[in-house]
């Protein structure tokens, strides 16, 4: 895992072996995380979780790129960064909350200073 410091905040980037690894160790049994997909830019996360008694699922969406080893293309072995590109299905700050273990609260109030339309205001709801 490395930290990148651009913006002063750290920022965890990681392959998506280390990122699947990582997933498993946050899950709960009211709470899993999974790699939902790989593509070339970016990686989906799938989190299953328990809110107010219901089952309820969403995705979120992370950039990645390739770590420069030719066998990248093939395994699918890319670099992660934890920095939030959006979430899909996310209906509440608590839903989007659900994601702070992997994330942490920094980068989520940083993802909706950077997004200031999205529909759910992180700062009002919680």
């Amino acid at each position: 895992m490395y930290r990148l410091t651009s913006r002063h905040q750290d920022i965890a980037v990681m392959t998506v072996n280390a990122l699947r690894d990582h997933l498993e160790s946050l899950s709960t049994p009211s709470c899993k995380f999974a790699i939902a997909k790989v593509d070339r830019d970016r990686v989906s996360i799938r989190g299953d979780y328990l809110l107010a008694g219901r089952k309820k699922h969403s995705w979120l969406l992370l950039p990645a790129y390739p770590t420069g080893w030719p066998d990248d293309a093939t395994v699918r072995n890319l670099n992660v960064v934890l920095d939030p590109i959006g979430f899909e299905g996310v209906e509440s700050c608590a839903e989007r909350n659900v994601y702070a273990p992997l994330l942490g609260r920094d980068l989520l109030e940083h993802y909706e200073k950077m997004h200031p339309d999205a529909a759910i205001p992180l700062s009002r709801c919680c």
